[in-house]
């Protein structure tokens, strides 16, 4: 029993070590390259461009803040495990940033489902007021769900 947990501890950190630098560096760029596209002027007046490039920009900040620690802990050198605040901080941004970008992509399925439908009155939902409600609302409400965690 004792080898299959050192094994596996063996297996995270080895994966800390080299996999999560190559995510790290794929998921800035790739975030960033969205928020650069999604931000043209010609995309400013789509509400699903706008739901994109909001969850595009709460990635970036969840990978920025969530990624390093684990990267340093491939090293034995993580913060989170000497520096309390720096844990609970860390894990609040993490699991809030999650929380909100899964949440716009589904408001962004949702919002492609209204534009597309033969109704008259669910084509008008989707509109930039409506969205900038919503992203307002989501980002509100992970907030509070995790401020427990401070």
């Amino acid at each position: 029993m004792a080898s299959l947990i050192e094994s596996l501890n063996y297996t995270s950190e080895q994966l800390n070590r080299y996999l999560a630098p190559i995510i790290f560096i794929v998921g800035v760029v790739g975030n960033i390259l969205n928020c650069l596209v999604l931000s043209e002027r010609t995309l400013r007046s789509n509400p699903c461009a706008l739901l994109f490039l909001a969850s595009s920009f709460i990635d970036l900040i969840s990978i920025l803040i969530g990624l390093p620690t684990r990267i340093l802990a491939g090293w034995n050198l993580d913060p989170t495990t000497t520096i309390y605040w720096i844990c609970k901080t860390r894990a609040f941004i993490v699991f809030s940033t999650r929380t909100m970008a899964i949440w716009l992509i589904t408001l962004a399925t949702i919002d492609r489902w209204l534009i597309s439908s033969i109704d008259i009155h669910r084509r008008q939902m989707s509109n930039l007021k409506n969205v900038k409600r919503e992203i307002f609302i989501i980002v509100t409400l992970s907030i509070l769900t995790y401020t427990y965690m401070l």
